[in-house]
């Protein structure tokens, strides 16, 4: 049976490891002396493996940031709609009902990835933080059931995966992944979803940390070294602005066309759609329906038992909000990026459009797994293309297409892939 706990309280305590109250002496560590510390740690999250929290709390207030309980109980229209727009879709079936009552549906339903709407990343937190390990987003493996509809209300749970360690090869840093998934439940005991989150942790001992400087943490490292905007031609706006008429035209969406499985081809290219040049408004218009917001009084509740990891901006004299580096390249600069950055769900949520573009009114996306392989900056832009990479019956008589999608910037580096699994028609049917 699985280990069960009740939520932690709004003041703190539970499962959720506050900041290390020793975290301090870690810098004084030798390197073999920090790497036995960090091993003890990860040992004792993993003694907790398949630990369950019954359910994902709703929170008054939040007392850290990666604590997150539930956002939006509540599906609605609205919401269905603000989602897609945030994703950039004008497609009908998520917005207009006269539309979505005469498709297989009966009535608007949500795209998929709708579910970080609900409740979107863990309420275990992000439990390593000690000096030398970075916190990344790893990506998300999304698996559906049945699609979300208006006037439905969500429970959640979360179920402990704890911590892997992957090797790598020539690298100052040890990486591990840690994953927590959550099941969505709604009000008629149906498991609709479950998203498992995954994170990065890159953990540098001592001796091979580069120096920190003004609260910086070296989260993107050389990589991304001498990274600004670029302005671009005239020809490559156009070729941004047509793509975009086209898509409020519906000109790439199959729509009520049903689309067959025995019609696909393996190794078809999906029409490749544009996702525009990002900046603050594209970020802000994400955090609207997918992140949990926090403002004043409510935002220092999130930080203050934590302000190591809030760097102090040199110009106030405040602390600032981790998020902010999604907002702000002064602030993203104070964690050691060059540029602000578009959040790991973003980047999801455009590979979305295009998958149920292709696949038509009739479609269901089954599972999507997808991965973050490089940051997506403001003033990058951004082309999301992709394949059918086979099809295939599976043991339940589904007839599935795998589709393998992806996201480009302008210097055609993908910053965002998945596999996508989606269930179409058959003729047979």
């Amino acid at each position: 049976m699985p280990k069960v706990s009740t939520p932690a309280s709004p003041s703190g305590g539970g499962s959720v490891m506050p900041e290390d109250q020793t975290s301090n002496d870690w810098d004084h560590l030798s390197d073999q002396e920090w790497n036995e510390q960090l091993d003890r740690k990860i040992a004792e999250f993993n003694a907790g493996r398949g630990e369950m929290k019954l359910p994902v709390p709703i929170h008054d207030i939040m007392d850290n940031e990666y604590e997150r309980g539930i956002l939006n109980a509540l599906v609605t229209e609205d919401l269905i709609r603000h989602f897609a727009d945030a994703i950039g879709d004008p497609n009908p079936i998520w917005r207009n009902r006269t539309y979505a009552q005469n498709t297989r549906w009966g009535g608007i339903v949500a795209p998929p990835l709708y579910e970080s709407c609900i409740s979107f990343g863990s309420s275990f937190g992000g439990r390593l933080r000690v000096p030398g390990v970075a916190r990344l987003a790893a990506g998300n493996k999304h698996d559906y059931f049945a699609p979300f509809r208006p006037g439905d209300e969500f429970h959640c749970y979360d179920k402990y995966g704890g911590f892997e360690e992957k090797k790598v090869e020539g690298k100052p840093y040890r990486m591990f992944i840690e994953s927590v998934p959550r099941y969505f439940v709604n009000q008629r005991d149906e498991t609709v979803a479950v998203a498992t989150g995954r994170n990065i942790y890159l953990a540098t001992p001592p001796s091979k940390r580069k120096a920190k400087e003004g609260g910086k943490e070296s989260k993107v490292g050389a990589k991304y070294a001498g990274k600004d905007y670029r302005r671009y031609s005239e020809a490559e706006l156009k070729d941004i602005h047509d793509d975009f008429d086209a898509q409020l035209a519906g000109v790439k969406r199959r729509g009520s066309q049903i689309r067959y499985w025995e019609d696909v081809v393996e190794g078809e290219e999906l029409p490749p759609l544009a996702k525009g040049i990002y900046d603050v408004c594209d970020s802000s218009a994400r955090t609207v329906v997918s992140c949990y917001v926090y403002a004043f009084a409510i935002k220092w509740a999130a930080m203050r038992n934590h302000l190591q990891t809030h760097p102090i901006d040199p110009l106030t004299g405040e602390h600032r909000f981790r998020r902010d580096w999604h907002y702000s390249d002064r602030a993203a600069q104070m964690f050691g990026s060059p540029l602000a950055n578009a959040g790991g769900i973003h980047n999801e949520m455009m590979l979305v459009h295009i998958v149920t573009d292709w696949m038509g009114d009739d479609g269901f996306v089954v599972s999507m797994d997808s991965q973050d392989r490089r940051f997506n900056f403001f003033g990058d832009a951004t082309w999301v293309k992709g394949h059918v990479a086979r099809k295939f019956v599976d043991d339940q008589g589904r007839r599935l297409v795998e589709l393998a999608v992806r996201a480009e910037n302008q210097d055609g580096d993908v910053h965002t892939q998945a596999n996508v699994l989606v269930k179409l028609v058959s003729k047979a049917d």
